[in-house]
């Protein structure tokens, strides 16, 4: 029954107060949706019951134990085990539920119904994901009252097992991210991305973070903003797998890169080469990702989208060039990029950087390498495969040559089998390093990227005259 004063309490002029028994009107529609059915599952609710019962049987085991005379053994060893169930369970268990994230929605056929409410395709992954870390956080608050035990029995330092239970929970953010962008991804891609989070070495990163320190470079704020823009870009990656093509989600994507790419080049003036030893790869990859990524993009040519460039007058059309969907505008965007990265790693080694310049010529041929296979094909569906396949014969050349360098004629004479295939030379720089090819494949590397360029260039000047018209307002022939 309610009363008239509670009644009145409820509204007010401007309109309803929140009672605080449901979510709050404020909230994103997409987040309640799957906050509801999240902690309404069977499977939250027994994770989170078996954790309290593991945690309650190892608090009580590790009162009784420590009356004895081990107890700097047991304590350590009983952390030991709280800090496992917890990398497992808030770590891996509930992040790893954001696979059936848009899955679901698309077995059930629920996906277009979503979209008829005027969701973006962003809104609707990150309320997905969001929904994820608010269960992270409520069973990391949950966990709370044992570290306050285990501070209690001492020899342990609160602060430092805060800080380690915070990394838990941004690693756990970024494991959701990315289980949410496989769950766009069809099964077999879904099984790879599973093996590379299990063998790429996250465990290794999540433990150093468990132990309670971020990255070396700039202390802790480091890692968190490596956790910020890998999340994004796994979640901008989910958004425009599953949006309409009229939705422009390479403008973000690229802008991203180019942000990555400024950050390298930024770095390789003001770091010492051990700082940026770490900044390049992690920096790096985001930016060759993208950049292979754009290079499998179809051009997508919708008048309205690339119109809305011409508002911002010359710098708007020039934007149009680099940040609308299309392989011819992802090699615009390549060459960009790639030129930040290079001037980076270049002003890193100065003055030694012979080997570098080399390794850079190679890199950009072995990115643009199998375009001209992908405009041979232009209607093929799964050009990220193609794209891939070509790559391998690249893979088959390298391991021919590392049989053929057992062999009694050595090592140099075999530098010209590499020169047509930029990875195969890329990889066997790397491995080798030896003096008397670097500059041999690195003429290779320039070469086969030139022949590249010219075979593509007749097509590329159709496409960007085609961007060029949309941008202006007249349909592309």
């Amino acid at each position: 029954m309610v009363t008239t004063s509670s009644a009145a309490t409820a509204e007010t002029a401007g309109g309803r107060v929140w009672a605080g028994d449901d979510f709050p009107d404020w909230l994103p529609p997409m987040l309640v949706r799957e906050l509801r059915q999240g902690i309404q599952s069977g499977a939250f609710f027994w994770t989170f019951v078996l954790l309290q019962l593991v945690l309650v049987l190892h608090a009580a085991f590790t009162v009784i134990a420590t009356s004895g005379r081990f107890e700097g053994d047991l304590i350590r060893a009983s952390g030991g085990f709280f800090w496992g169930i917890l990398v497992i369970t808030v770590g891996f268990v509930i992040p790893l539920r954001g696979l059936n994230a848009i899955a679901t929605e698309r077995v059930g056929n629920n996906l277009d119904l979503v979209r008829l409410t005027r969701l973006s395709a962003t809104r609707i992954v990150v309320g997905k994901w969001a929904a994820i870390v608010a269960q992270v956080l409520l069973v990391t608050a949950a966990i709370l009252p044992y570290l306050v035990l285990r501070y209690f029995l001492g020899g342990v330092n609160v602060v430092a097992e805060l800080v380690r239970l915070g990394w838990l929970v941004v690693a756990a953010a970024v494991v959701a991210a990315l289980a949410v962008y496989a769950s766009t991804r069809p099964q077999r891609e879904r099984v790879g991305l599973l093996a590379l989070l299990a063998f790429g070495g996250w465990g290794g990163l999540m433990g150093a973070m468990v132990r309670g320190g971020g990255p070396a470079v700039a202390g802790g704020w480091f890692g968190c903003v490596v956790a910020a823009l890998y999340a994004t870009l796994l979640l901008e990656a989910a958004a425009a797998s599953i949006a309409p093509a009229s939705e422009n989600h390479a403008f973000w994507k690229r802008l991203l890169g180019l942000g990555c790419a400024a950050v390298v080049a930024v770095a390789g003036f003001v770091c010492w080469r051990r700082d940026f030893a770490v900044v390049a790869p992690v920096f790096g990859l985001p930016v060759l990702v993208l950049a292979v990524g754009a290079l499998c993009e179809r051009p997508v040519r919708f008048r309205r989208m690339h119109a809305a460039f011409a508002r911002g007058g010359l710098l708007g059309r020039a934007s149009a060039a680099m940040l609308t969907p299309g392989w011819a505008t992802g090699l615009v965007f390549l060459t960009l990029a790639g030129g930040l990265v290079a001037v980076g790693c270049l002003a890193a080694a100065w003055p030694s950087n012979a080997w570098i310049a080399a390794c850079v010529s190679l890199l950009a041929a072995a990115i643009v390498f199998p375009l001209p296979v992908l405009l041979f094909v232009p209607r093929l569906k799964e050009r990220a495969t193609l794209y891939v396949s070509v790559q391998a014969v690249c893979l088959v050349v390298f391991g021919i040559d590392t049989a053929l360098i057992t062999t009694p004629y050595g090592r140099g004479s075999w530098s010209a089998l590499l020169a047509p295939f930029p990875l195969a030379g890329l990889l066997r720089l790397i491995g080798d390093g030896n003096s008397n090819s670097i500059s041999m494949l690195g003429v290779a590397g320039l070469v086969v990227l030139a022949v590249i360029l010219a075979l593509v260039a007749r097509p590329w000047l159709r496409e960007m005259r085609h961007t060029e018209r949309l941008v202006a307002g007249r349909p592309a022939p």
